[in-house]
């Protein structure tokens, strides 16, 4: 797949949004990997970048809308939960990026070697998420509905000279919710493990910066 280069400033988030929508191929979120977990939340979502960033959007239809937590650093999957994890390299060290439907989020790297760094923060701060929810809210709507979040990774927490055309590199999309009614986990690309596990780079898929 694809990562769209758009026009529009990411400081804008609004106006890349409609742009990025507009004009990027729209992505499913829809692989049910482990048949103890069938439940399939409708996802959507669309990638791109410029040089200020990349910039994902998602569109989430699902039958539990849950948000346990009002801060900014938060178990986020235990809650109606989009997740973009990436290797820079295609390698088995990786970024993970875990947004909850109302902001909260956490953001994490891993080496080669399995050693995790957790960035704090200000780190985490840096990355702007928009949902279509009041921020930081407390939500349990058993009724369902639809949401949608646009997150800005900016350049400056990217490895250096990432936010090149031709960038080739792996990647997994998630939708989970550990503590929903109906515990899911659906990936972009498929995940061939026994137990649900989405910290798995091999089984990433490529990606590309046009």
């Amino acid at each position: 797949m694809i990562f769209i280069q758009i026009a529009a400033s990411l400081l804008n988030m609004s106006d890349a949004t409609v742009e990025l929508r507009e004009n990027a191929p729209a992505q499913k979120i829809n692989v049910v990997n482990w048949e103890n977990f069938p439940y399939a939340p409708d996802v959507t979502f669309w990638a791109g970048w410029n040089k200020e960033g990349l910039i994902l959007s998602f569109h989430v239809k699902e039958k539990h809308i849950l948000s346990l937590y009002n801060t900014l650093y938060a178990p986020a999957y235990e809650n109606s939960c989009v997740e973009f994890f990436f290797s820079p390299e295609g390698n088995n060290a990786y970024y993970n990026l875990e947004m909850s439907c109302t902001g909260s989020r956490l953001w994490h790297s891993k080496n080669e070697k399995g050693e995790k760094t957790a960035f704090g923060d200000e780190e985490i701060a840096k990355i702007k998420i928009k949902t279509s929810l009041p921020e930081f809210t407390l939500i349990d709507d058993r009724n369902g509905g639809e949401w949608d979040l646009t997150v800005v990774i900016p350049a400056e927490v990217l490895p250096e000279g990432f936010l090149e055309s031709g960038r080739e590199f792996t990647a997994n999309f998630y939708k989970c919710g550990d503590k929903t009614m109906d515990k899911h986990y659906l990936s972009w690309s498929p995940i061939e493990t026994e137990k649900p596990s989405f910290h798995q780079p091999k089984y990433f898929g490529k990606v590309k910066l046009q």
